[in-house]
């Protein structure tokens, strides 16, 4: 099960997050099972960390804590959209999913599952058109934020945001803003993936854009981005995201899927390796760390980042990273950042323009013109017209 969630719409100025499923693209080239751990180096960072003593927070749909993949080793926190649909047979499909994916990298941690978005499944899900002309529920609105607090003030040591937002209008919320900065600020790691648009619109998501958070791509077997996967200045790094196998949901056992929502929870679980053996390191160290490790650190491109990151390599350099002090990397009701910015995103990122959008442009710009020639000879032909007429009339005896 392939998913990563964008935010349906409060209004279509303010919008809250909840669960859209979206396409995942083509199938990528064949892998073999568990593949992902391979291509992060995560079997040799199992001798270094294995994420003993953190609490990663998977703000989602929910978690199935019983699940048999999960071992014991997930709990779950209050529903942050006030229901109680535990015991609903559709109830946290793609929670469940990302959890399993956090601890197969970090199976010493424990998991706190916060729901704060649907799942397509629930009767109350909803569209962003529809909720253009819906009220949300009653704590639906604001919820990734509180939970993202929440996480914070519970001991969750890295928070992982495997949803978003790529609606046509902007779905950037203060709130949220204001809530992954206090995240930061008390040393919490913020995780969030690119979305699986591909490279389509290029539209800015939340909260992968917010200042700090670690943006993570979705990579095939060979390394390369996958195709669904967003492409943006934001993304920081990539992960395996294509064929990964978590816990099936509403049995036992395990079934494959794709998604930047799956990267995005694989990259929670090394940083949870890392913050469990070098517990003083800033959020934005770690942050560094993965990309200074990654697979082609010297080149940031919006497709991958710095590249697929490896958990080994970045272990082995921590320990000569000397802690820094917490700082906020933006300030609160700043708004996220839209490429450059204080979070170590370059200045040339070298993004392709799309074409059909130029050709769009030109010819749209074409009919403007011509239309504003034709307006200017009309009026200019109607002064001449009344000229004539004036000239034709008697004069008055």
């Amino acid at each position: 099960m392939s998913r990563w969630y964008r935010v349906t719409a409060r209004t279509v100025a303010s919008m809250s997050v909840g669960a859209v499923l979206l396409a995942a693209g083509a199938p990528a080239q064949a892998a073999g099972r568990g593949w992902e751990l391979d291509a992060m180096s995560v079997s040799a960072a199992h001798a270094l960390s294995r994420g003993e003593g953190v609490t990663v927070a998977v703000i989602d749909s929910g978690i199935r804590t019983k699940h048999q993949v999960l071992g014991g080793r997930a709990t779950e926190g209050p529903d942050f959209l006030g229901e109680t649909d535990q015991k609903e047979p559709w109830y946290g499909l793609h929670g469940t999913i990302m959890a399993s994916n956090v601890l197969d990298v970090a199976p010493g941690a424990k998991v706190l599952g916060l729901r704060a978005i649907r799942d397509k499944e629930d009767p109350d899900y909803r569209t962003w058109e529809q909720g253009l002309h819906e009220a949300p529920s009653k704590n639906e609105a604001g919820s990734v934020a509180n939970a993202i607090r929440h996480a914070t003030d519970n001991g969750a040591r890295v928070i992982s945001l495997s949803l978003g937002s790529d609606t046509p209008f902007s779905a950037y919320d203060p709130a949220e803003m204001d809530a992954v900065q206090y995240a930061l600020a008390k040393g919490v790691v913020v995780v969030a993936s690119a979305g699986n648009e591909g490279n389509k619109d290029n539209r800015v998501s939340y909260p992968v854009s917010y200042p700090g958070v670690i943006g993570v791509a979705a990579s095939t077997p060979g390394g390369g981005r996958a195709p669904f996967s967003s492409v943006h200045s934001y993304v920081d790094v990539a992960a395996p995201g294509v064929q990964i196998w978590g816990a099936k949901f509403n049995g036992t056992g395990r079934v494959s899927g794709q998604g930047t929502s799956q990267a995005g929870a694989l990259t929670a679980g090394v940083a949870a390796l890392i913050v469990a053996k070098y517990p003083k390191l800033a959020p934005r160290q770690v942050a560094e760390l993965l990309q200074a490790t990654a697979s082609h650190p010297n080149r940031h491109d919006p497709s991958t980042g710095y590249g697929v990151i490896n958990a080994a390599k970045a272990l082995r350099a921590a320990a000569k990273v000397a802690p820094q002090p917490l700082t906020l990397v933006g300030a609160e009701n700043a708004g996220g950042h839209f490429g450059p910015g204080n979070d170590g995103t370059p200045r040339l990122v070298g993004q392709p323009l799309d074409a059909s959008y130029l050709v769009v442009a030109g010819i749209l710009a074409l009919v403007a013109l011509a239309m504003t020639l034709g307006g200017f000879l009309m009026v200019r032909s109607g002064r001449r017209a009344r000229r004539r007429t004036q000239s034709s009339v008697p004069a008055a005896i």
